[in-house]
């Protein structure tokens, strides 16, 4: 779907390349956007905190380390729903579902603990649904965030 066709059905769709310095540009495009349809400002920062772990661990695992010129690209929508929005991420990495990685042992001593799995971990606590499928050759990742009450 192009960006002009999403602006018309209130949607937000925005592409941008397999890279950590970009991250910041689609941020700023979903604060504009979510400010122009009302999207309440604490569900707008829950999921720019998401969508940059999420993101980031698509660059760095999916694309390798931070990113360069030739990794791909990675698509963001999101779309209101009844009290909220969906989320949708796709990119070409190789295939993972991030969600199917053990929740990391948060009583162990920091000390103690494996390193990595707490972004993951941290999304799962925050979005009200998630999911992931393999979509031919890309990853897609669903999750959904309602309004405050």
């Amino acid at each position: 779907m192009s960006s002009e066709a999403a602006a018309k059905q209130g949607s937000f769709h925005h592409i941008i390349p397999g890279q950590i310095a970009e991250i910041e540009s689609l941020t700023e495009a979903l604060r504009g956007w979510s400010e122009r349809h009302g999207i309440p400002a604490r569900t707008v920062n829950s999921i720019i905190l998401m969508l940059d772990e999420l993101l980031t661990n698509v660059v760095m695992h999916g694309y390798g380390d931070y990113g360069d010129h030739d990794s791909g690209e990675i698509e963001v929508t999101v779309l209101p729903i009844t009290n909220g929005v969906e989320v949708i991420i796709r990119d070409s990495a190789p295939a993972f579902d991030p969600f199917s990685i053990a929740e990391p042992d948060t009583t162990l001593d920091i000390d103690e603990r494996d390193i990595g799995g707490l972004g993951v971990h941290f999304v799962r606590k925050m979005a009200d649904s998630f999911a992931y499928r393999r979509d031919g050759d890309f990853n897609e990742v669903h999750f959904s965030k309602s309004f405050p009450s």
